[in-house]
């Protein structure tokens, strides 16, 4: 597949897809399987080249990365008035929002503006925000304000810095793009199992008061 014919078929959608991904990173996880950043920088580096406006991907960067943010400090929030009972288990998710709340205890607004910028916690802090009760007035502030410097620093990022990676898609092909990055999500998903199964393997071999040395 040209990923010149594939721009040129997308038009205005491709700033409506690049909205909806950053929309649902932070308010719907979506940022664990596709990193919002991924899609954002090769669109700036396509308006770089000459394919989307600058002005236009900011706009819809800056603007997704608020409602998602809104949206995710909305559902924290829902989620902390339900009963305790009616809430349903994530062991998956638990422990990641458990560290973005203490990151947040420790850190307050400041942590709302950084967390923006620092991969796996922009995807928990606006639920953890919610669910920890944080002040409305408080979080949309600070988010704002990542979100702003944020956007506006990853398309300017990938509209300067991406030429070189435009040319390689087009040269290379987006197929093959991405197949290798599916690749590398499968052997980055491979390294994290094999971690936590000699973890799990480590702490189950020496059980709770079960001497470990002579004496």
């Amino acid at each position: 597949m040209d990923l010149d014919a594939l721009i040129e078929a997308a038009g205005w959608w491709s700033y409506l897809i690049v909205f909806a991904v950053t929309v649902g990173e932070t308010s719907a996880f979506v940022g664990l399987l596709v990193p919002g950043e991924t899609v954002i920088l090769l669109a700036a580096a396509l308006a770089g080249r000459g394919d989307l406006d600058p002005v236009a991907l900011a706009v819809a960067v800056v603007a997704g990365g608020i409602l998602g943010d809104n949206a995710g400090y909305a559902l924290g929030r829902r989620c902390r008035r339900r009963p305790r009972k009616a809430r349903r288990p994530r062991p998956r998710l638990d422990p990641h929002v458990r560290r973005s709340q203490e990151f947040l205890v420790r850190h307050g607004g400041t942590a709302v503006f950084t967390g923006r910028f620092i991969g796996f916690v922009r995807a928990f802090l606006p639920f953890a925000a919610g669910a920890s009760a944080m002040p409305y007035r408080r979080f949309f502030v600070f988010s704002s304000l990542a979100s702003i410097v944020w956007g506006i620093g990853s398309v300017l990022l990938g509209y300067f810095a991406g030429a070189a990676a435009t040319e390689f898609l087009h040269s290379a092909g987006l197929l093959s793009v991405l197949a290798a990055a599916v690749a590398a999500l499968a052997i980055l998903a491979g390294l994290r199992t094999f971690r936590r199964r000699r973890r799990s393997a480590g702490g189950a071999s020496v059980r709770p008061g079960q001497p470990t040395g002579p004496g």
